[in-house]
């Protein structure tokens, strides 16, 4: 088939958005012949071209899409990357069309952004399409946000705001009617989808494990004896719920003198987490590990570690939780969103998600417990090896996305059929 995919944020790379748009081009590139829409901004083309040029992909055929030029310049002096990328999803609406007269395309896919309340310029097309992977439907209970610091406050006000706004548009109403098969990443997520009008709807992670990375994470040893380390690894936002779990952390360490808790990565959020640590008593065991050199850095860190913490308020997905029990590694959560969905009670704990005295209370349990029963920590790590080696390989993710495709072109297919005999 001829299929075009919406891939916005786009180019080579293993991780996050970019990279789940790379795979699903190279996976549909095994059978079909592939466009790719793809931003003509944040470097997407200069990230992209010199890796095509040294490896060029047979039927395949990148178009950069570029706003006008005064749009190009309000996006980068003081727009955000989400009006870019709205008003990017609107102007698509007429390369689309131009594009599908001279190729006329079997089938349509939105990739990315995989955010359900974003309106898609695939959507007049009238052609088989499948809408998702998508989330960003997941929402914290309003206890966990008013002990937030007012910034972030206002800053989980307006996402809410947005989302609100953005769900009434005619737009996006009309990109779930147009949906041959609009794919949810949460139950939450799903749920939006039916209120918006999606005919038919399907749960689906939005990424999954290589077999390269699976080996990669098989590689690490099992976890270590000795004091516990518990870890999270992730962006320093609010959202991520790193306050949390060293609260948790804090209220364990109590009862162990020598565990600490290890923090991967960096970000706006770190100053926040530091003064957490330090009313909490544990600031001398809290690592703050930065951003570690390479990959395999922080692999090897998770290799020395035990359990994952990752509370977060709204995470879509969480690749990292899946990566941590791909190496063993059971995860604390809370009971929303990506995380919750991904565990079961033999390869993590979700922590209820009343109000952030309980869950806290909860994970500090969950610590306590593993670091009371090590075999349980080893058959814990065990199932959660096998777990993600049964359901989120990616090739389980591309038989079923397979399968879509020729769902959806078949429904096409009836669809132009009744409309011939009427």
């Amino acid at each position: 088939m001829k299929i075009l995919l919406s891939t916005y944020s786009c180019f080579p790379c293993q991780t996050s958005e970019p990279g789940c748009a790379w795979r699903t081009i190279n996976e549909a590139l095994k059978e079909h012949e592939v466009w790719a829409l793809i931003a003509d901004a944040y470097q997407y083309r200069e990230l992209t071209e010199p890796v095509l040029a040294k490896n060029p992909l047979p039927n395949f055929h990148p178009v950069f899409v570029k706003l006008s030029p005064a749009l190009e310049w309000m996006s980068r002096h003081g727009a955000t990357t989400a009006i870019h990328y709205h008003l990017w999803q609107e102007h698509l609406r007429g390369v689309v069309r131009e594009l599908h007269q001279k190729v006329q395309f079997d089938l349509v896919h939105h990739v990315t952004f995989g955010r359900y309340w974003t309106p898609s310029g695939l959507r007049e097309l009238d052609l088989p399409f499948i809408w998702g992977p998508v989330g960003a439907a997941e929402t914290p209970p309003r206890a966990f946000v008013r002990e937030l610091p007012l910034r972030y406050r206002l800053t989980e006000a307006a996402r809410d705001g947005a989302r609100n706004f953005c769900e009434r548009l005619g737009s996006l109403r009309a990109t779930a009617r147009a949906a041959t098969i609009a794919i949810g990443v949460t139950p939450e997520t799903c749920a939006a989808l039916k209120r918006l009008g999606a005919r038919r709807i399907e749960q689906m992670p939005q990424v999954a494990l290589t077999d390269e990375a699976l080996a990669q994470f098989a590689a690490l040893p099992a976890p270590p004896p000795g004091p516990l380390r518990a870890i999270c690894i992730g962006r320093h936002v609010h959202w991520k719920g790193f306050y949390l779990a060293i609260r948790a952390f804090a209220e364990f360490a109590k009862k162990n003198s020598e565990a600490e808790l290890w923090i991967v990565n960096d970000g706006p959020f770190r100053g926040e987490l530091e003064k957490t640590a330090a009313q909490t008593g544990v600031a001398a065991r809290v690592k703050f590990l930065g951003t570690l050199p390479k990959y395999a850095d922080v692999l090897e860190t998770l290799g020395r570690s035990h359990v994952l913490l990752h509370p977060a308020l709204h995470e879509g997905f969480g690749n990292v939780c899946l990566e941590a029990m791909a190496a063993g590694r059971p995860v604390g959560c809370l009971d929303i969103g990506g995380p919750a969905s991904q565990i079961t009670p033999m390869t993590g704990f979700a922590a209820p998600a009343t109000n952030p005295a309980e869950a806290v209370a909860a994970l500090a349990g969950f610590l306590e417990k593993l670091d009371r029963d090590r075999t349980l920590l080893a058959a814990m790590s065990a199932a959660a090896r096998a777990h993600v080696r049964e359901h989120y390989t990616m090739r389980r993710i591309n038989e079923t996305m397979r399968r879509y495709y020729r769902e959806a072109v078949e429904k096409g297919s009836e669809q132009s059929s009744v409309g011939s005999c009427q």
